[in-house]
């Protein structure tokens, strides 16, 4: 197993592998951590910040867990709930209303809903269940109200439960023309004399008309109250009622069903065979998406296939992310983060190193002028990574950035003069800017006058003159004669 330590990583530039435009620092140790801008968080600042749109009501904060790109809220007193939205006065903490083991739901400022245990209903679940035992019968509707059943029976049945069937032939006049009443569960049928036909036995029977013959079958009348049936091939009985049984001596092989349809039969088979009769092999590797997912290496057999799975993948098609903190060792009090082949301890405060068993060196601010300070993960020390303009283990060392070779940072012989973190240019004559890196424009002014031409210099200015005009003496330089 491989431990990954997340706020270290190796910089190829200076933004890679950071993203959402988050920067990548170097340490002087060589390893690295990426600064993300606003809105975004976690190692590579892949995370959008959980927090930027605050979800806790009622004053409550919002917690990020970078690591996770989650985040939770730490709710202000007298208030509760995932947004704490709810305040601690609400019925469901107040007088805590649901009975017998119920669950509370608030659904407003002061409404609430019941959830209740199997056997109890109501709407405080005050209520013992009567139709948990399912009492009524005949495939009636059972109701209960306060500790009672009633049941609401269907047509054909009655009593308290349902449980007794009504005999419709009690009441006379329901088959004609001689029909027998013969009563059935919740109904009853009428058994016509020959002649006649009908549910109440209303009609005069004539054979083929209409046609008794089903699933295409051809009617033919063989006398004055009898027919005969043709049925299609593939059907059988007297009404070519019953599809004829294909599946006997079926051909279907590995385990593939037989499926009966009309005059023919077809085979289900499973996933790893195919053909009309499951003879066929399935290459799963051929398949889309690739049968082995996450990398792993498919290995095709007959009637199936075989994964070989890369480091931190396991089940039969490589689907099942090893969980590594199973076996992890981070300090109690953190948290472990699985990973693939790997996981990662996310340390609570005052703790640090890869498995947050260290304390962290930085909790006493050790690094000073505005230093970013970590620990180390391996030995608990502090590493500070210094401000421009200063150095050393604390940062407390000024750089003098007028002493380095080679590298005077001011322009056109301008003079260094160095400062507690920082510098200063002493630029000559006709120069200007923080390294003495601006010409100054002495023509800027318009100091030639009767519309004489103004040439810039180092440190000043020549006027070009119209013919007939003198040149006055100006500052750094002058121009004499008659043009």
């Amino acid at each position: 197993i491989h431990v990954l330590l997340p706020i270290f990583l190796w910089c190829r530039d200076g933004y890679e592998p950071c993203v959402n435009e988050g920067m990548c620092v170097t340490y002087h140790n060589g390893t690295g951590y990426c600064k993300c801008p606003e809105g975004f968080l976690g190692e590579y600042c892949q995370h959008r910040d959980p927090c930027e749109k605050n979800r806790c009501q009622n004053g409550g904060t919002c917690v990020a867990q970078a690591m996770l790109g989650k985040a939770t809220c730490r709710c202000a007193s007298g208030f509760t709930g995932e947004d704490c939205q709810y305040s601690t006065s609400h019925p469901c903490f107040v007088s805590r209303p649901c009975l017998n083991g119920g669950t509370c739901h608030m659904l407003s400022r002061d409404t609430y809903e019941c959830t209740c245990q199997v056997g109890f209903t109501g709407k405080e679940c005050q209520w013992t269940d009567a139709c948990l035992s399912h009492p009524c019968a005949n495939g009636s509707t059972c109701t209960t109200v306060a500790n009672q059943f009633s049941c609401k029976c269907l047509t054909g049945f009655t009593g308290q439960k349902c449980e007794t069937d009504v005999n419709e032939c009690d009441i006379p006049g329901h088959c004609q023309h001689g029909g027998t009443c013969l009563n059935l569960p919740g109904s009853y049928q009428c058994q016509c004399p020959q002649g006649f036909t009908g549910q109440h036995c209303d009609s005069l029977y004539v054979p083929c008309a209409p046609s008794p013959c089903v699933n295409g079958g051809t009617c033919r009348q063989t006398g004055d109250f009898t027919f005969e049936c043709n049925c299609l091939p593939g059907f059988e009985g007297s009404t070519c009622e019953r599809n004829i049984d294909d599946c006997p001596n079926h051909r279907c092989q590995n385990g593939g069903v037989c499926v009966d349809g009309v005059n023919t039969y077809n085979c289900r088979c499973p996933p790893q065979w195919t053909g009309q009769f499951c003879t066929e092999d399935v290459d799963e590797c051929l398949l889309q998406p690739n049968a082995c997912q996450n990398g792993g290496t498919c290995a095709n057999r007959n009637g199936g296939y075989g994964c070989v799975c890369v480091n931190g993948w396991s089940g039969d098609d490589c689907s099942e992310n090893i969980d590594d903190c199973a076996f992890a060792s981070c300090t109690p009090g953190s948290t472990c983060i699985d990973r693939v082949a790997s996981f990662s301890c996310m340390c609570p405060e005052g703790k640090a190193g890869l498995l947050c068993h260290l304390d962290d060196a930085c909790i006493s601010n050790p690094c000073h002028k505005g230093a970013l300070c970590d620990t180390n993960p391996l030995n608990g020390q502090y590493i500070c990574t210094c401000p421009q303009g200063y150095k050393g283990a604390d940062c407390t060392e000024d750089v003098d950035e007028c002493a380095m070779a080679n590298s005077n940072p001011c322009e056109h012989a301008g003079k260094c003069v160095n400062t507690d973190g920082a510098f200063h240019c002493e630029c000559l004559k006709g120069y200007a800017g923080p390294r003495c890196e601006m010409d100054i424009n002495e023509c800027h002014s318009d100091p030639c006058q009767n519309d004489a031409t103004c040439l810039d210099k180092i440190g000043g200015f020549t006027c070009l003159c119209m013919p007939g005009k003198w040149a006055h003496q100006h500052v750094g330089a002058r121009e004499e004669g008659l043009f």
